[in-house]
C-alpha cells in the first residue's frame, strides 16, 4: 500500500474528510484519543493532516499484524516439522505440496552433489572416471 501524497488527493476527498471529521463526534473522540491533539480550533488543512496520520498509522498496523501472521505461521510450520506431524497437512495444502517439493529437490541436489564429489575425487586421484551423464569432464 503506497503513501499517498496531500495533493493526490481530489478536492472532492479532502472536503469530505473535513466534513466527516467535524460531524462525527465518536470518530472526532477517536481522532483526539489516537493523536491526542484536540480536533476543535483546527484549520481545514490540520485536520485534513490528523486524517492521513491516522491512515498511515492504520497501514503500519496493518503491516505489523501481518508480518507477525506470517512468523507465527513459520513458528508452526516449524514446529510440525521437528515433530514430524506433516500428517496433520491435508493432501491438497499448499504448504504441504511446497514442502514435498524442496525436499524431492534437496534430495536430488545431495544425489548430483554427491556424484559430483566423486567425480572431483577421481579427477583428483588420475583414475579413470565414467562421466556423469549431462556434464563434461576433463
Amino acid at each position: 500500500m503506497g503513501s499517498r501524497k496531500p495533493q493526490d488527493y481530489s478536492p472532492d476527498e479532502f472536503d469530505s474528510v473535513v466534513e466527516m471529521i467535524r460531524k462525527d463526534a465518536s470518530l472526532r473522540a477517536d481522532i483526539e484519543a489516537i493523536t491526542g491533539q484536540t480536533v476543535y480550533g483546527k484549520t481545514p488543512r490540520e485536520l485534513f493532516n490528523l486524517f492521513r496520520t491516522i491512515e498511515k498509522t492504520t497501514a503500519v498496523q496493518a503491516a505489523v499484524v501481518n508480518y507477525g501472521r506470517a512468523r507465527q505461521a513459520v513458528r508452526e510450520t516449524r514446529a510440525m516439522l521437528a515433530e514430524g506431524s506433516l500428517e496433520d497437512l491435508a493432501p491438497a495444502d499448499p504448504a504441504l505440496r511446497r514442502i514435498q517439493d524442496l525436499e524431492a529437490k534437496v534430495d536430488e541436489l545431495k544425489s548430483t552433489n554427491s556424484r559430483l564429489k566423486e567425480t572431483n575425487k577421481a579427477l583428483m586421484s588420475g583414475k579413470p572416471i565414467s562421466v556423469i551423464k549431462g556434464e563434461v569432464a576433463s
